[in-house]
């Protein structure tokens, strides 16, 4: 047996599958033993909230990176564009 099976403090993701059992559903919340869980709609918020708070770094990330890119491409940006207003 592993130690990374018996240590509490190691999060788990997944359940170990008995040959009998299905695999659970990843949106199924599956409780650790002796914990008890909130209430159902209490659970969902907590979990929306949680999701809106990840989307919402990852798309500030998303468009700092955008920004950067763009601000690199504006030089460029510039010089075609006037290329192509002035003749020669």
């Amino acid at each position: 047996m592993d130690y990374r099976d018996t240590d509490p403090a190691i999060p788990t993701l997944t359940q170990k599958m008995d040959n009998i059992n299905e695999p659970p559903i990843l949106t199924d919340v599956v409780p650790r033993p002796g914990t008890v869980l909130p209430p159902d709609p209490v659970l969902r918020a907590a979990l929306q909230a949680e999701l809106e708070h990840t989307v919402q770094q990852a798309l500030d990330q998303a468009m700092i990176h955008v920004r950067h890119s763009l601000e690199a491409e504006l030089p460029d940006l510039v010089d075609r564009v006037i290329r192509r207003l002035r003749p020669g």
